[in-house]
């Protein structure tokens, strides 16, 4: 549907010696191999209709899928496992599920939404190009303990965190922004996939009090494996927003 742990990783610094670029958006984390979805993979929405769905990144059982449905552009039937969605352009989009029935749903740029694995056809009947990140979490064990409150982005820093879809079997979304100037104090995330909807320069430090510049570039998507624990500081003059799925699930 469109909508609705390996390793200590506590150094955005090393992150970019350790990721590998393929691709426009793609980054590969290369102490981790990548996944392979659990569903039928003739169903997988990139191979029923790739000039539709773009794979980004896929590791650690998280896919991040680019979708662009222009105008009149439709797909077949094909599956997604639980994903969350995020409307860079938003859309009028025509649904048919298994059964047949059809429902239309109105997508509008910034909604964020969270969906159950299903099955389904996609129309473009409005007059205006779909754009949206896709999310997909394939990963069938339960839940892992929620992240110590003390450590938890949200309740170290709020003005920096807010919830957009709350935990749900162990997936949470975040939105993550920073003014020019503003910091957030030590805290931690689960593995984690991310969609920078701003850009902006960033000063992460570590545990150990390392600091580690990094450039946050708009329209960039990755998969970060966590836990990564650091304090985070917008060092440049623009503000800087992140959307960030969290997933705490084996």
């Amino acid at each position: 549907m469109l909508f609705y742990r390996s390793g200590d990783f506590n150094s955005y610094n090393v992150m970019q010696r350790r990721w590998q670029k393929d691709g426009e958006h793609n980054y590969r984390y290369t102490a981790i191999s990548s996944t392979s979805s659990e569903q039928d993979i003739d169903m997988d929405a990139v191979n029923v209709a790739p000039g539709l769905y773009k794979k980004l990144a896929d590791t650690a059982g998280i896919k991040i899928l680019e979708v662009l449905y222009k105008s009149g552009d439709s797909s077949t039937m094909h599956a997604h496992p639980e994903l969350v969605g995020y409307v860079i352009e938003g859309g009028t989009v025509e649904f048919t599920e298994k059964d047949g029935s059809k429902r239309v749903v109105e997508h509008t740029a910034g909604m964020v939404v969270r969906n159950p694995a299903g099955s389904h056809a996609v129309k473009n009947i409005g007059k205006t190009t779909l754009k949206l990140i896709l999310f997909e979490v394939n990963r069938t064990g339960s839940p892992n303990p929620p992240m110590a409150g003390s450590m938890d982005a949200v309740k170290v820093s709020p003005a920096n965190y807010k919830t957009a879809v709350a935990d749900s079997m162990g997936i949470r979304v975040l939105m993550a922004t920073y003014k020019p100037g503003q910091s957030s104090g030590m805290h931690s995330h689960p593995d984690q996939a991310i969609y920078i909807i701003e850009g902006s320069e960033t000063e992460f430090t570590d545990k150990d009090g390392a600091k580690n510049p990094f450039t946050m570039i708009k329209g960039d998507a990755r998969i970060i494996t966590g836990p990564a624990t650091h304090a985070a500081k917008n060092t440049g003059k623009g503000t800087m927003k992140v959307l960030i799925v969290e997933v705490n699930k084996g």
